[in-house]
This record gives structure tokens, sequence and C-alpha cells, in this order.
């Protein structure tokens, strides 16, 4: 029997299915009873859920990243589909498949890892080459790379997400270096590639897509400046001023301070890395708003947070 995807769900529907654990918390209603606030996913997308009057007991026997078969029905609440929930409990594990519950592009990893090296392959300072080889020449690391997502939600945020945006940013890349001739396009290609590298360290994605402890703690932002160190430190005779030109377009790329950059950018490449990053990871976030709205009697998506704005779906 086919598994019900979250994506195919519709208001007043019953569920009686598994589903990926992607968040549990215990807490409470005003009038002091508990209630769980879940939330399930699966290579579709993801749905929030409540428990009603839940326990303790209920809470402790089911983790985040746990698999979970739900009993409930869909419901509409403030334009947004959430599943009530009846009950949940253990799945049969062996009836389960993996590739059901984990997103992932609908691109071919192979062919964009392809495209992506013919783009970088002309690149054409050796001592950026040289850098880029002790990357991508690494099995280890071309396999997380052509996996990991790029973010835990909002752009991207499935298998072969990272690869699949910096793919995208780097044709942007080329035709913006084309446009604008005093751009450094050595520069910036070798930044698009490294701009977000520090993601395959900062999200766990064996499973849901969670933060790892150093991500958590550090960031990819710091954690990629640290790989790239750390393999500059094995190419011999490596230019510690083309290092830090990199390392700065890693570290300003999300434009302002608040936005998590701790540096601003100072470099025209490090302008137009912010800016091809930004609409990139914009463009996809708003495909994937306007796919996954189900109401068809409003011309307007929901408000979304995020883009402070309704988007028109016409």
């Amino acid at each position: 029997m086919a598994k019900l995807m979250i994506s195919e769900m519709k208001p007043g529907q019953p569920v009686d299915d598994s589903f990926l654990l992607s968040k549990s918390e215990l807490k409470t209603t005003r009038s002091d009873s508990l209630y769980l606030d879940l939330e399930f996913m699966d290579r579709s997308g993801r749905i929030v859920g409540r428990l009603w009057d839940a326990t303790e007991r209920v809470y402790e026997a089911f983790a985040v990243d746990d698999f979970v078969h739900v009993k409930g029905k869909v419901e509409q609440y403030r334009g947004e589909l959430q599943i009530s929930v009846k009950s949940l409990r253990k799945p049969d594990a062996k009836a389960l498949r993996l590739r059901d519950f984990l997103p992932q592009s609908d691109r071919d990893p192979a062919e964009m890892e392809k495209e992506l090296r013919a783009i970088l392959s002309t690149v054409e300072d050796p001592d950026y080459q040289r850098l880029i080889a002790a990357f991508m020449d690494d099995e280890e690391f071309a396999v997380a790379f052509r996996t990991a997502p790029a973010a835990v939600m909002n752009h991207h945020a499935y298998l072969g997400g990272l690869l699949e945006h910096t793919l995208s940013m780097a044709e942007i890349a080329v035709g913006i270096a084309e446009h604008y001739p005093n751009l450094r396009r050595d520069v910036l290609l070798t930044g698009v590639l490294f701009h977000d590298v520090g993601k395959i360290r900062e999200i766990r994605y064996t499973r849901t897509f969670q933060f790892t402890e150093e991500g958590h703690l550090l960031g990819h932002l710091t954690l990629g400046v640290m790989m790239l160190k750390e393999r500059a430190k094995g190419l011999e005779g490596f230019p510690p001023e083309k290092l830090a030109m990199i390392q700065h377009l890693v570290l300003s790329h999300h434009g302002q301070r608040e936005f998590g950059s701790p540096v601003l950018p100072m470099t025209a490449e490090a302008f137009a890395l912010h800016y091809i990053d930004n609409l990139d990871a914009k463009m996809r976030e708003i495909d994937d708003i306007l796919e996954e709205d189900r109401n068809e009697n409003q011309s307007f998506t929901n408000y979304q947070r995020r883009l402070e704005r309704r988007l028109f779906k016409g």
C-alpha cells in the first residue's frame, strides 16, 4: 500500500501512516493540561501535529529522528494544515523505505557535480585551482558535498540541496562576471564553491535534518573558514593573502551582522556573492511556497513570516 505523503494531505483526511518525527515538545495549555507540539516529515514536506491530553510517558516514548506511526485527522488552522493526533506508536521498521522519508533534489547529484566541476575548471588562478582540487578530489568530501542539504529548512532543505544551490550560484556568477568585467572571476567562483562548505559539518542528515553539536556551537561560517585553513596548510606555499580573500567571502556572505556575518562585505566579489546567494535562496524558497500552497480558492498565499508578505499566485 502506497505511503500517504504530506504533500497530498487535505483537510478532513484521516491519517494512519508512518513519518519521521522532526520535532517533539511537551507543553502546557492555559488550563494546565499537557499536550505534544509535534512536527512530522517525509520526502514531500513537513506538517505540524498536536496530541492533546498527552502524558510524560507518551512524550518520553518517542524522540526526534524516530519513525512514528500516526493515527489522526488532517485539520486546517489559520490557513495551515496540521494533524490532530489521536495516537502514536512504533512502526514496523522493516516495512519502511528510507527514501520515502528524506527529501532529495529532483536532479541527479552526479550530473550536477559534473556541471559544477566543468565551471570550476575555468578558474585560471593556479593557487585557487589547487585549493579547489584539495576539496573536490577528496572522495570523502565529494560524497558529503553532493549529499548534504543546504539548510535544515527554508531553502534547498533536501539531500543534494547544497550541491544544487552551489551549482545554481556558480551559473549565476558566470553571468555576473561577464556583465561586470572588473570582478575577479576566479575569486568569485572560488567563493561560490566554499561559501557554504561548512554545512557538511553543521548539519546532520542521516535522518531528519538537525544541527550537529559543532554546528550549534560554531555555525557554518566559522566551520567553513576552519576547513579552508586546514586544507590550505597542506598546500605548499599557498599565499596567505589569497586564503584570506576567500575566507572573507565565506564570513561576509550573509551581508549583515544581524544575519550572522561577523564582517561586512568589503570587496566587489564579496558584495556579488552575497546577492547571488540571497537571490538563489529566495527563488528556491518562493518556488517551494507556491508549490506547497494548497488553497486553490485564494489568489495569494498565506502570510509568509520570513518574507514578510503574502505571495501572489497568479
